[in-house]
């Protein structure tokens, strides 16, 4: 691992050398033509010492003993690149095939144009192709941790990262956008990225509600002058259930964070999202068997059917989203920092990002919203990234909403304000097995009872419209 550092190192200090080689003879200068002269060195070098206010390490983990040397180059340095496959830290102490960071068919290169709406947002190269574009690294960097910088007999390289202190780039990640998580694009990761707030939109699959076990509803009745409660049969052959048809949403996505060791899924919660209104009286599919208490010879079963216009409306939901890294594609940087790290300890980088609540004496390891580059290879972003509007391309099934729903319609449906009136000449006409319509639309408004206890919903690998991947190559070649 350190001998291909030495080969990097070694590439690196050759390049300046033949820039040194390559340079005019020099011509002596008197001290006024000197102090006539402006000019700006091509390297710059920095010490961060141990006791310096500066030194997260000092200031955050009460450790005193590291300081950080940094060899930087004033300029800025363009890139268009294609790694066919990343491998770093695999092995070792992580075991057989595992690695800190395993990334397929990588490329690097400049900024698109712009996204394009029609579809959803995937990266628009139509001024420029891609492969005509470069990445702009500005004022590129080596930095190295010592610990004991001031003792010459104890002194030790803990870490050594590359970073620039500004990054234009758009870094896609594998071939093509998936239905499903692959073998190909980021298959492991360890690092820090926190993903910028944004929305996005989804469809969900039409689906029939009233037939499960646990999709049973209760409520006030009035029939035949008397006050009864009802309560649907979700078994009975009787009940053909309701149709629920496909409907859209909108939804909106809090910052979250990727930050861990050979992480291969990103987890965020907080999803929120409200569908405006379920029509329950759409399809082919409108009829009930409900049951109640009788009076006398009156009949306790009916087969009912909702009134044109019935509906669930305001139902706020809180959904747990998990995605494969592998179906994250494309990570545009617009002028923020990063780097890629390796060190034998967990460190705090000058300059890396502190959450505000690691700030009261936690220890490294209670920092978990910061980022501490851990043991092995680290990649880590500065800014959060902005991923734009995430458009899901399947159908999100909602069964495991519909559960909620039926108890949340029947908390509303045993109040007293919602009683189902019916009138006696469709009570009677139920006795002959007649499907009777309830006399007016049966709305359930959800939205008191869901904006501090929303409906829970899990979703997990969408594919998602703007990951789609422009390649970095000419022609018809996906990679190159």
């Amino acid at each position: 691992m350190f001998n291909h550092l030495m080969i990097m190192l070694f590439v690196s200090s050759s390049c300046f050398f033949n820039i040194a080689s390559a340079r005019p003879n020099l011509q002596s200068m008197t001290d006024e033509q000197m102090s006539e002269t402006n000019g700006q060195a091509l390297l710059s070098l920095a010490y961060l010492a141990p006791t310096d206010g500066a030194n997260l390490m000092t200031k955050y983990s009460n450790s005193s003993n590291i300081g950080f040397y940094k060899l930087g180059l004033e300029a800025e340095a363009e890139l268009n690149i294609n790694v066919r496959n990343i491998q770093l830290g695999c092995g070792g102490t992580n075991g057989a095939g595992a690695c800190d960071i395993d990334i397929k068919n990588l490329s690097l290169s400049g900024l698109p144009d712009g996204y394009i709406s029609a579809s959803a947002d995937s990266p628009n190269f139509s001024t420029k192709a891609r492969p005509l574009t470069s990445a702009v690294l500005t004022n590129p960097f080596l930095e190295f941790a010592i610990k004991n910088p001031n003792t010459t007999a104890t002194r030790e390289v803990i870490g050594i990262r590359f970073s620039a202190e500004k990054m234009n780039a758009l870094l896609s990640a594998g071939l093509l956008n998936e239905t499903k998580p692959t073998t190909d694009g980021i298959q492991k990761l360890s690092g820090f990225m926190r993903i910028a707030a944004t929305t996005g939109d989804a469809s969900t699959q039409a689906t029939i509600f009233g037939k499960q076990p646990n999709h049973q509803i209760k409520g006030l009745l009035n029939a035949l002058w008397s006050n009864r409660e009802f309560t649907s049969e979700p078994g009975s052959s009787d009940t053909k259930g309701i149709s629920i048809p496909s409907l859209s949403t909108n939804f909106s996505i809090p910052e979250f964070q990727i930050n861990g060791n050979r992480i291969d899924n990103a987890h965020v919660e907080g999803v929120k999202t409200k569908i405006n209104s379920i029509a329950l009286d759409k399809g082919p599919l409108n009829q009930l068997k409900v049951n109640f208490d009788s009076i006398g010879w009156v009949a306790n079963k009916a087969k009912i059917e909702l009134a044109e216009r019935s509906a669930v409306t305001n139902l706020n939901m809180d959904i747990t989203f998990d995605q494969a890294l592998s179906m994250f594609h494309n990570i545009p940087l617009s002028g923020t920092g990063g780097y890629l790290s390796i060190q034998q300890q967990p460190l705090l980088w000058p300059g890396n990002y502190i959450f505000s609540g690691d700030t009261n004496g936690k220890s490294l390891k209670e920092m978990t919203k910061s980022d501490v580059a851990q043991k092995g290879w680290w990649m880590s972003f500065a800014e959060p990234i902005q991923l734009g509007h995430l458009k899901a391309t399947q159908e999100v099934n909602i069964k495991d909403v519909l559960p909620q729903v039926a108890t949340l319609m029947t908390n509303e449906l045993l109040k007293e304000e919602n009683r189902v009136y019916a009138p006696a000449g469709a009570a009677l006409l139920t006795l002959f097995g007649v499907t009777m319509t309830t006399p007016k639309p049966i709305i359930v408004d959800l939205n008191r009872a869901t904006l501090a206890n929303p409906a829970k919903l899990s979703l997990s690998n969408l594919q998602l419209g703007n990951q789609n991947i422009t390649p970095n190559c000419y022609g018809s070649l996906r990679f190159c």
